[in-house]
């Protein structure tokens, strides 16, 4: 059974609970790292000057930037980011278990939050209607 390494631990620690309990679920039957948890405003910024986030981090925060953070960026594990459409694939499969979890925890009344996934940010289910995908990251909603 697959289980957070020390650095993708830490790095969760620093999210909503809400967003542990999920993750923590599919840790159980899918292999991810997590990425990145909490940000600081530097950071966003870089982010932001790269084209990397849409959000400035002054007049438009992320929600990485709260504490505890509203969202985590993960990612299939392992994963080879060359293999373009493989790696799409495979984050898909990831946001799927995501959001049964999260479903699943909802019903029974663990988690408080519904759930956003920066592939499908108008949670349409049509994902190739976006105009910025952000396949690792998932927010509270």
């Amino acid at each position: 059974m697959p289980k957070f390494g020390e650095t993708s631990r830490s790095r969760l620690d620093t999210c909503h609970p809400d967003l542990q309990r999920i993750c923590e679920r599919v840790i159980t039957v899918f292999d991810f790292s997590v990425l990145e948890g909490e940000r600081t405003l530097e950071l966003q910024q870089k982010y932001f000057k790269e084209g990397k986030s849409k959000l400035d981090g002054v007049s438009q925060k992320s929600k990485h930037q709260s504490k505890p953070s509203n969202a985590v960026d993960i990612a299939p594990y392992p994963i080879d980011f060359n293999e373009k459409e493989k790696a799409r694939a495979r984050f898909y499969h990831l946001a799927g278990y995501m959001f049964m979890a999260a479903a699943q925890l909802k019903a029974d009344g663990v988690i408080t939050h519904e759930l956003r996934w920066g592939g499908d940010w108008d949670s349409d289910k049509d994902f190739a209607d976006q105009n910025f995908d952000d396949l690792p990251h998932f927010e509270l909603a």
